[in-house]
């Protein structure tokens, strides 16, 4: 390795060139990287999906859902099967585990489905199983118009669709309000009765107005020809003056029913801004570039508005905007840590050092990133913020590889060959020091679940930076301190400070015991009491840019009914623009996420988002300073002008919104903010038996507590009842008549299901031909139907049937094949923690489950017990490899255990960090206390590999001596490097601000601890005197002589 390296610093045309060319990769890897603002968190699932229209929740699952489920238990690789059921379809999301092959379940989910569709109706289409796409909405595109028709505003928006999913890296566009063209036959079932017509032969007489299908060709010489005909009508006259031949009679399809060509009602309807329009949801793929897709898609837009005059063309919710705006964010909080860096070591070291050590700051970042572009990942908040935790970090090697150059050359060696034996004396202990940072990083690596997947961009940018700065301090560095350093002329006087210190250390060797006994005992007790005086939560608050209004009307509420309250609360939202700093307002009817986070579609749902100004920077930092880093220059930016934060402008819109709740008689509405896609909501209890009864009143008794708990601000569950369904039964006098359930059904579900009885052709493709009866929505009209006999005669429904009415779930929830009944609430973190909640819960909770109900607690709770047990292996595992690394150093392990006992007594210092920021404990925390080990065992290698060899005072003063200097430079700038985190964090940037604070805060203590209590502890095991003594014994050996 020293040949290799002396190799690059003789060669400098090799290495300059070399420079350059990483110097153009990191450029070329950073145009081309995605960026995001969030690392996609979704671990790899299926979708099993299945429709048979007009089923009850209730009658799927014991059709269909329940053969499939007992198929799919076999299977292994699956971790967990969520199943959702609903009327006329159902959902079954598989879990698989991380370190299957997904490929290889898909294709034994496939085999299976394929093995149940001998249990299922012979005419239900065989469910469909995929894996999911890891896609995430880029973009919202509104269309709105007073020109267009909405079947010409619809077609507009098909054009638009079709053309935005050719463009690169864009996976895939939902239009929201639109529908497919169809021609509707509306049949008035009295008008057949009085022509005497047998309605089943009515819907077989439609079904043969229009033939698609090729009837064949003639391949005559010279002439070949294609047979086909033309397809049905061409427009709705055409069709009215259609001929039906009924049996033996024959009749005008105009006489019998209404025929239209059109649109029809949608199961969606969007508004921008209170006005009705038609919304494209435009998502991104894994592999795309926010802002670059985003500034394709408005060039794309503004070229449709020259073409298309009086459409308004309206982007909004673009994820690429806070993308933007936090990597602007953090990249100029990256500049000024590392201008503070730079700072600190130009006053504690000088400048000439200080240049060589900043200018190797980009080129680590800059391998660090080619790692991990060619590994596959993305720029992201949690990428950028992992760079700004190891930013005072990187500089540890090459503050101590340049120091020991400049030792060498104040020695007066020429500045070749200081440069050369400066770095091959530091070639282990840095490479070793390097290694105990990364090890305490890399169990984060045995993560699992969605935990991991969001956190996973930590290690390895802490990994591959330090790494880089290896390769950067052994191979670059060397070249430009040879070229740039001197003799030392301006390097601080450390005297003063090196002589206090002796002084303290002295003093703290004098009473060694007490003092070792006082570490060694208070500290932890003080570290256990602090802890337990902590509050513990998984994810800080933090600001985002959205707020968002989900709400439940009555099941019986028309979508039409639905979409006019949501354009109210639309309008009363817009009424209060400027006290929210409302930027948009958009809804959409018929389609809500809930606020346990479920995504719900029903006519009586409808979800409002308001997005908001970005808020107004209050410290000085962000204000004036990042604009000047990031060369924007805007001190005050239009979009930032929200003065409050909007977890704290949510119970004012919670206030001006419930009204609606009591004046429509709302089963649910409620308020939710922006939060991490980690946890759907704060607490989830799920509950499981066979008693349904016995289930909702638990549920009930549970809600009841959750209400006279005032910090908790929403619960809801997920019991809802669903339309009325009534169930045909033949009676014996219908049996008589020969009717059978199939025989009524068949002819009932042409009038009153919208079936397809056929299909034609228009210039844009395929059209359904669907037919009901025109009176379909009427209970009476379906009562009062008439039903053909064989002989000619007629009967009314109700004399051949009886009528039993029920009224089924909305939906069913199922986990790993058992129904759940499930209580979501979301409490107010700013005064109370999910884990106190749950504590008030606790005997209730026992309660029900002493009565046999199985109780599962998810949510947060899940989350922090997986942390837990995740926690209990790495942290083991981090310990162990931390002792192997440091027995390279130190020969015996006495000495490598006495660094090691830095680290549980340094967790004091992340705590107080917390405490003096007013923030609670919570995952981030945890990770950062992971980290803090590996960044405050270095200052102890630092110490002990300088005192481990000594045995006198002498020796032993004036080496801890030496060590202060590197000891207190390497803290200053791992600090400063993490200042602008732990106090000046922003927007989802708060997420990972406890790291920084337990690494900042924590390495303040260490220092303290690696300063006087390692030595103190060094000076008991080898007996090491005062200074004060070791001086008198030295003057009665001179007098001796």
């Amino acid at each position: 390795m020293n040949r290799f390296i002396e190799y690059f610093i003789k060669n400098k045309r090799l290495n300059y060139m070399l420079l350059i060319f990483l110097a153009y990769m990191g450029f070329n890897a950073y145009v081309n990287i995605p960026k995001e603002l969030f690392p996609n968190v979704e671990l790899d699932k299926i979708s099993v999906t299945g429709f048979y229209a007009g089923t009850s929740a209730t009658t799927m699952d014991k059709m269909a859902v329940r053969d499939i489920e007992d198929a799919l238990s076999y299977i292994t690789g699956i971790d967990k099967a969520e199943t959702t059921i609903a009327p006329g379809a159902f959902a079954i999301i598989l879990t698989i585990n991380e370190d299957a092959d997904k490929i290889n379940v898909l294709n034994k989910v496939k085999d299976s489905i394929a093995n149940s569709k001998q249990f299922l109706p012979s005419d239900m289409n065989e469910p469909v199983a995929n894996l999911l796409d890891k896609t995430r909405p880029l973009i919202y595109l509104s269309l709105s118009s007073s020109k267009l028709s909405r079947g010409e505003l619809t077609l507009l928006a098909g054009d638009i669709k079709s053309k935005i999913a050719r463009i690169k890296n864009i996976s895939d566009v939902v239009i929201r309000g639109d529908s497919n063209e169809e021609v509707t036959i509306e049949i008035d079932s009295r008008a057949i009765l009085a022509y005497n017509l047998n309605p089943n032969a009515v819907l077989n007489a439609i079904s043969e107005l229009s033939y698609i299908f090729p009837i064949g060709n003639i391949e005559e010489k010279g002439n070949f020809v294609f047979i086909s005909t033309v397809n049905g009508k061409s427009n709705v006259e055409e069709w009215k003056k259609s001929i039906l031949k009924v049996e033996d009679k024959y009749i005008k399809l105009g006489d019998i029913a209404d025929v239209q060509i059109h649109y029809p009602q949608t199961d969606t309807l969007a508004s921008f801004n209170n006005n009705p329009t038609l919304t494209l949801v435009i998502s991104k793929g894994e592999a795309g570039n926010s802002i670059e897709l985003s500034k394709e898609l408005r060039a794309y837009a503004k070229k449709l508005e020259e073409n298309y005059e009086g459409v308004m063309f309206n982007f909004y919710q673009d994820s690429s905007a806070p993308v933007k705006s936090r990597l602007d964010t953090v990249i100029s909080n990256l500049m000024f840590g590392l201008i503070l860096v730079f700072l600190s070591m130009y006053i504690l070291i000088n400048l000439r050092i200080a240049f060589i050590v900043a200018l190797g700051i980009p080129f680590s970042f800059t391998i660090g990133l080619l790692f991990i572009y060619y590994m596959g990942y993305s720029i992201n908040i949690v990428s950028l913020l992992g760079a700004l935790i190891v930013i005072g970090i990187v500089v540890d090697d090459a503050i101590v590889v340049s120091e020991n150059i400049q030792r060498h050359i104040d020695e007066g060696m020429d500045n070749h060959e200081a440069a050369i034996e400066g770095v091959k004396e530091m070639l282990l202990p840095v490479t070793l020091a390097t290694v105990t940072t990364v090890v305490a990083f890399l169990p984060m690596f045995m993560l699992t679940g969605e935990t991991a997947l969001f956190l996973v961009l930590i290690p390895i940018v802490v990994v591959m930076i330090l790494t880089a700065s290896l390769i950067e301090s052994f191979l670059f560095l060397p070249l430009h301190a040879e070229e740039v350093l001197t003799k030392s002329k301006n390097v601080v006087n450390w005297e003063p400070f090196q002589n206090l210190y002796i002084n303290v250390l002295s003093f703290f060797i004098e009473y060694k015991k007490s003092f070792i006994i006082m570490f060694l005992v208070l500290i932890p007790i003080f570290t256990v009491m602090t802890a337990k005086s902590m509050k513990f939560q998984f994810f800080p608050n933090f600001d985002g840019n959205n707020l968002y209004i989900s709400g439940q009307l009555d099941i019986n509420t028309p979508i039409e009914e639905t979409f006019a309250i949501a354009r109210e609360i639309e309008a009363k939202i817009m009424e209060h623009s400027e006290e929210f700093s409302l930027k948009h307002v958009s809804s959409i009817s018929g389609y809500r996420r809930s606020l346990s986070g479920e995504t719900q579609r029903n006519n009586n749902v409808f979800y409002v988002t308001m997005e908001l100004y970005d808020r107004k920077e209050t410290n000085f930092i962000n204000r004036y300073i990042n604009p000047i880093l990031n060369f924007s220059f805007e001190f005050d930016s239009p979009e930032a002008i929200r003065e409050k934060k909007t977890f704290e402008l949510s119970p004012r819109l919670k206030e001006i919104i419930m009204p609606f709740k009591e004046k429509y008689k709302m089963d649910e509405l409620g308020v939710a903010e922006d939060r991490p896609g980690l946890i759907r909501s704060d607490i989830q209890v799920n509950l499981s038996g066979s008693n349904d009864a016995a289930l909702e009143y638990a549920i009930k008794k549970l809600e009841e507590k959750l209400s006279t708990i005032q910090t908790v601000s929403n619960y809801s569950d997920n019991i809802r009842y669903g339309k009325m369904e009534y169930k045909i039964k033949i009676n014996s006098y219908g049996e008589e008549l020969g009717l059978s359930e199939a025989s009524i059904a068949k002819v009932l579900s042409g009038y009153f299901l919208e079936g397809r009885q056929a299909t034609t052709f228009n210039e844009r493709g395929v059209m359904e031909i669907k037919t009901q009866d025109v009176a379909k929505d009427s209970i009476r009209t379906f009562l009062d139907f008439n039903i053909a006999l064989e002989d000619g005669r007629y009967v009314k429904l109700t004399d051949v049937a009886e009528i039993v009415e029920l009224r089924d779930y909305e939906k069913i929830d199922k986990l790993n094949g058992n129904i759940v009944k499930t209580v979501f609430a979301k409490v107010d973190k700013q005064r109370i923690t999910p884990e106190e909640v749950l504590s008030e819960l606790e005997p209730l909770l026992d309660e029900i489950s002493a009565s046999g109900i199985e109780v599962n607690i998810l949510g947060e709770n899940e989350k922090s017990k997986q942390l837990k047990d995740d926690m209990k292996g790495t942290v083991i595992l981090a310990l162990f490899l931390m002792l192997l690394a440091l027995l390279l150093i130190f020969s015996k392990i006495k000495y490598a255990l006495m660094v090691m006992s830095v680290i549980p007594l340094s967790i004091l210092g992340a705590l107080l960090g917390h405490k003096l920021l007013g923030m609670n404990l919570s995952m981030p925390s945890i990770i950062g206390i992971l980290g803090l080990a590996g960044v405050v065992i270095n200052d102890g290698i630092i110490m002990l590999d300088f005192l481990h060899a000594t045995h006198n005072s002498e020796t032993f003063f004036r080496r801890a001596k030496l060590r202060l200097r590197p000891i207190v430079i390497t803290s200053v700038t791992t600090f400063l490097g993490l200042l602008t985190l732990i106090f000046y964090a922003t927007g989802q940037a708060v997420i990972l601000q406890p790291i920084a604070i337990s690494i900042g805060f924590g390495l303040i203590w260490g220092t303290f601890l690696n300063l006087l209590y390692l030595p103190t502890l060094y000076a008991l095991v080898n007996d090491i005197q005062p200074l004060r003594k070791s001086v008198e014994e030295q003057k009665i050996e001179d007098t001796s002589k």
